[in-house]
């Protein structure tokens, strides 16, 4: 299982985006993103997944 917190993410946001891949983190992760943080998709760009990736654990 794979997690990626939004707060360490730079969000003012206690949620945690869990998945069993990247993909699946980054999928999750713009769901809520936009959803919950007004995002849009085009906010989410490959630089951006770039310093996501660096935050994501393996638990």
């Amino acid at each position: 299982m794979k997690t990626l917190s939004c707060r360490e993410a730079g969000f003012d946001c206690d949620y945690v985006v869990k998945g069993e891949t990247e993909e699946e983190i980054f999928k999750n992760g713009a769901q809520h993103a936009m959803k919950d943080h007004g995002m849009k998709e085009e906010d989410i760009t490959p630089e951006f997944k770039e310093k996501l990736r660096g935050l994501i654990k393996t638990a």
